[in-house]
């Protein structure tokens, strides 16, 4: 006669899925780097590049820094808010001035 243990066979796997979660948060936070820092020159044809493709409302590509990591968004710009220092694209993104580290037309 066999004898079924149930749920009690599974319970040293319990460990692995928690620690498997946590190695995935280590790896993910060990992956982060540093904001790169801009020069007031590099900053200053970032503002200008926005103020272009604003008025010219050409299609960019903004590579910006958040959270560790680099990403990048396309769109419109549709709104520049200089009291917040934030930027709206037509496709609900918006990105803080000081986050923005190029801009491609």
């Amino acid at each position: 006669m066999k004898f079924d243990r149930g749920i009690i066979k599974w319970q040293p796997f319990e460990s692995v899925n928690s620690s498997k979660e946590t190695i995935q948060s280590l790896l993910l936070e060990k992956s982060k780097i540093p904001k790169p820092i801009l020069s007031e020159e590099e900053i200053k044809d970032l503002e200008e590049k926005i103020i272009n493709c604003y008025y010219s409302k050409e299609l960019v590509k903004i590579a910006y820094y958040q959270d560790g990591f680099i990403k990048n968004i396309q769109g419109k710009i549709i709104k520049i808010d200089h009291i917040t220092k934030m930027i709206y694209l037509n496709n609900q993104h918006k990105v803080y001035f000081n986050q923005i580290l190029n801009i491609l037309i």
